[in-house]
């Protein structure tokens, strides 16, 4: 039990800030640049903490306390999920229904959604509407592929999902239908450049343009976690690709997990350094590709059922 807790705690307080600093670095690499230390993220978020916000006089509860439950949900949700190779105890199984973890981490980007015109901004009303397109084209992919698993398992569960042998060839369809819609669920690139605050292009930035200071500083943090959650879950699922891999001790099976994670948020950061962001209509024939490959997953586990 005490592994599991210092395990779990390496996950939420260091890998996700660690990830995202190893993307930063692999792409500014990538454009020649020498770019911030791996542990810059660490620094900004204590810097942010450390500093006031300015909130809109026209700004209501709804503002206030997304950052704070969009955290808890990303918290709750990095938890549940088995991202990192770990098996939860049993007992947690009734919570880890894919549905409900898929739905949970929606509640947050509604909210997000919701803050974005709460206080009237041009920028937010944008970003939001952008970002509910992109969810609803999102999460066919989500379901269809993560039920793709859950039918060769037998199970909804995730702990089940990912403790049962998956057909390699549905485990790499599944998991780069993963990769492709975590780039759209995260508003990375070719989707939503990150870095960018041009207002035809942003997503993401131009719903939290009006944050600041400590609440800016947990939705940073929240971003991360959820970068950890999505990621690693397509990283879990390439892995099930490798017959030998469920065999392995949790000892072994996590830092080969975490390699995994790092290796594909480096992957993700050399892509944005080659690729061009897409013209917004071009957006959801992008994720066409990630609902088919879910699809055509889910016909060849039912077909195998």
């Amino acid at each position: 039990m005490l592994l599991l807790t210092t395990i779990q705690s390496v996950n939420i307080l260091i890998v996700p800030l660690l990830l995202v600093g190893i993307i930063r670095k692999v792409k500014a690499l990538m454009q020649n640049r020498i770019g911030a230390p791996i542990l810059q993220p660490f620094y900004d978020l204590a810097k942010l903490v450390r500093k006031a916000e300015t909130i809109s006089k026209t700004a209501s509860w709804v503002f206030i306390w997304t950052p704070r439950v969009g955290l808890a949900v990303a918290v709750i949700a990095a938890l549940l999920v088995p991202w990192s190779g770990v098996i939860l105890p049993l007992e947690w199984a009734s919570a880890t229904n894919f549905l409900l973890v898929i739905y949970l981490l929606a509640l947050g980007k509604f909210l997000t959604m919701l803050a974005a015109i709460d206080t009237g901004s041009a920028f937010g009303g944008l970003g939001a509407s952008r970002e509910a397109t992109i969810s609803m084209l999102v999460e066919p992919t989500l379901v269809i592929g993560i039920g793709a698993l859950a039918l060769g398992a037998g199970s909804t569960n995730l702990l089940t999902i990912y403790a049962a042998r998956t057909s390699p060839f549905v485990a790499v369809l599944v998991g780069t239908a993963l990769v492709l819609a975590a780039l759209a669920e995260l508003s990375r690139m070719p989707v939503d450049d990150p870095t960018t605050h041009l207002e035809l292009t942003m997503v993401h930035e131009a719903m939290i343009l009006e944050y600041s200071g400590r609440s800016l500083a947990l939705i940073e943090y929240a971003t991360a976690l959820r970068t950890c959650v999505f990621l690693g879950l397509a990283t879990q699922t390439l892995l099930h690709a490798w017959p030998s891999y469920q065999a392995l001790p949790m000892l072994l099976r996590y830092p080969i997990s975490l390699a995994g994670l790092m290796a594909l948020g480096a992957a993700v950061a050399v892509a944005e350094g080659v690729l061009v962001k897409l013209k917004w209509r071009s957006v959801p024939n992008f994720l066409a590709f990630a609902a088919v490959m879910s699809l055509l997953a889910a016909l060849i586990s039912a077909a195998q059922a």
